[in-house]
């Protein structure tokens, strides 16, 4: 009996300490059993900033030429010469190659002299046609004194009609023959390729003596050279698909080379894909945007490989925070003004109850009389260092920025301090600005001085001259 008594006395022990803890003073809010001394919070904190916010895109992308052409043969042939290197310098309509032309030349031989066989058939053709047009006219004039029979009469209409059919067609292989002719002609042409433009051969593929073969539906065929226009280059970046609605056509752009990362290239937004494109073997969706080079540094070189900072936005003169100033709390840790303040700002916003509770709020902490206070901020753009913020902080607000472990225990009403060297560096900032003032206030004073001398001069010289002294 006697243990169960001890543990109901420890246990009404422990309620009325715990109700007792529950109850708060009216007048400094402190509970009404004060056990021990709250210890404060050890954070860093800044001072809000007026500075210039760019918020930045970020993206990797390849280097290319913007006018590049594939050299490629449209006949299967041998090359039998190739007067150009790697690297050289080409203008256009210059000799890039030659091919071997000997089946060709054959061809448009064969085809001369099957054109002329069909000229000198047609010839014959005619001429027999002449001949059974004069048959049947004959006929039909026995017809009529019935000089002969109806069967001899159809016999020759049977024969103009043959001749007038091969006349027909000797026409049409001279057609044929013709056009047979024309495409050996175009195709012996073909033998010599030429630039189609003025620029650098960035890549070369064959060499003289190798067999080409053009290009079919699974075959892509020899690409001989590539030519490249260095004065105007590009880049193809991939932009993830979470800050693709940011990127626009006309926005200023860095690039930065991978051979050179302190030294960025700049570079122009011209346009951006409308239709994203999912890479291969991972769920990720990226869209491409092309942009301008504006620069001929000479670093620059097709398929290069390069990162891309796009600037999405930019506000001059904005007041800043730094980024880790910035913390999410829950609706139910906040105080209920916080919240309905909060909630009068998502009125148009269309959300359950459920998903009102489930979200997050973008206060900041800032510190006064060693007590941190929480202000419900309206973040703008960042950029990776700082925030801009719209409203809820001043310029003269103390803003606790860390470390992270007292952020996230930070309460609204929470004590903080100082480190010894943050509190250094807040002295001397506010040491600086009060002797900035010191200054400007003695600045005043000396000039107000300097007038009432110069006044009580003038005043004097004027008594002087009325006494008849000059000075």
């Amino acid at each position: 009996m006697k243990p169960l008594l001890a543990v109901l006395l420890l246990v009404a022990i422990s309620a009325g300490v715990f109700v007792l803890g529950s109850f708060r003073r009216g007048s400094d809010n402190k509970p009404l059993l004060h056990v021990a001394d709250e210890l404060p919070l050890t954070v860093k904190v800044a001072k809000p900033t007026r500075q210039q916010i760019t918020r930045i895109v970020q993206a990797p992308g390849d280097v290319e030429a913007v006018l590049e052409v594939e050299i490629s043969s449209e006949i299967v042939a041998k090359i039998e010469e190739m007067p150009v290197e790697e690297g050289d310098v080409v203008e256009k309509g210059q000799l890039l190659c030659r091919l071997n032309d000997d089946d060709l030349k054959a061809q448009v031989q064969s085809g001369e002299a099957r054109l002329a066989a069909l000229e000198a058939a047609i010839v014959q053709a005619k001429a027999d046609l002449e001949k059974a047009e004069r048959d049947c006219q004959r006929q039909s004039r026995l017809s009529e004194v019935e000089a002969t029979s109806d069967k001899e009469r159809f016999d020759y209409l049977v024969v103009l009609k043959k001749a007038q059919a091969l006349c027909e067609m000797r026409k049409q292989e001279i057609a044929e023959a013709q056009a047979f002719l024309d495409r050996a002609r175009e195709n012996l042409k073909r033998t010599i390729i030429e630039s189609p433009i003025a620029g650098v051969i960035s890549k070369l593929n064959a060499k003289q003596g190798e067999v080409v073969i053009t290009g079919t539906m699974n075959n892509p065929g020899t690409v001989i050279m590539t030519i490249s226009d260095l004065s105007q280059m590009q880049v193809r970046a991939r932009v993830d698909e979470v800050d693709i609605p940011l990127v626009m056509a006309d926005q200023h752009a860095r690039v930065y080379l991978q051979s050179d990362q302190q030294v960025p290239v700049p570079a122009r937004v011209v346009r951006v894909a409308s239709k994203g494109t999912r890479m291969v073997g991972r769920d990720v969706v990226y869209f491409e945007a092309l942009l301008e080079v504006l620069s001929n540094d000479a670093r620059i070189k097709p398929g290069m490989t390069a990162n891309v900072e796009i600037e999405a936005a930019k506000h001059d003169d904005v007041i800043a925070v730094p980024v880790e100033a910035i913390v999410h709390r829950m609706r139910k840790d906040l105080d209920k003004k916080i919240v309905e303040q909060f909630d009068a700002g998502q009125v148009k916003l269309d959300l359950s109850d459920r998903a009102r509770q489930a979200q997050y709020i973008k206060v900041v902490y800032v510190m006064e009389d060693d007590v941190a206070k929480v202000r419900l901020i309206e973040p703008g753009i960042a950029d990776t260092r700082s925030v801009e913020l719209c409203g809820g902080i001043e310029s003269d607000d103390v803003v606790i920025v860390g470390p992270y472990r007292s952020l996230d225990q930070l309460k609204d009403g929470k004590k903080v301090a100082l480190s010894d060297e943050d509190k250094k560096k807040l002295e001397e900032e506010l040491g600086d600005e009060s002797q900035a003032g010191a200054k400007l206030a003695s600045d005043d004073d000396d000039n107000a001085k300097a007038d009432d001398n110069k006044g009580a001069e003038s005043t004097g010289d004027k008594q002087a001259v009325a006494a008849g002294n000059t000075p």
